[in-house]
């Protein structure tokens, strides 16, 4: 039940996340977006975005469902960190590909620019509040 409840959450924050970005994509181009036209002329009326959420939901779901498969618990050492990234990074290629988010290598290599630097300030956040739980704690101890 416990795994369920972190494959939905993650899920849910991998949405949250994805739709964020493409916010500030939509912002910073001075648009608003849906998606690629490409992939969304390639769907009937009105899913693009639902599928897209899905596609989304995933960058959650496949890291978390991969913990729970090898059984990685939540300290980040370096080589858990590394497996975590390669396998974040074989997800974000194939949705890409899906998403029709790159037409050619330069757009590839943006592409995974903008991944690397996404996955580095969210791995930024959850250093800081780990820091954070962890000082918590020893103040709490040495009370």
């Amino acid at each position: 039940m416990k795994n369920i409840e972190r494959i939905i959450r993650s899920f849910m924050i991998g949405i949250g996340i994805g739709a964020l970005i493409e916010a500030f994509i939509s912002l910073g181009i001075g648009e608003n977006i849906i998606g690629v036209p490409e992939f969304v002329e390639s769907l009937k009326p009105g899913s693009a975005k639902i599928v897209q959420c899905m596609v989304y939901g995933g960058f959650g779901l496949v890291p978390e469902l991969f913990s729970i498969i090898l059984k990685l618990k939540e300290n980040h050492t370096v080589p858990k960190q590394i497996i975590h990234f390669a396998v974040l990074a074989i997800y974000f290629l194939c949705a890409a590909h899906y998403l029709k988010w790159y037409d050619g290598t330069r757009a590839l290599i943006y592409s995974l620019i903008i991944f690397v630097i996404v996955y580095l300030v969210i791995s930024f956040i959850y250093y800081l509040s780990a820091k954070k739980t962890i000082d918590d704690v020893n103040r709490k101890l040495a009370n």
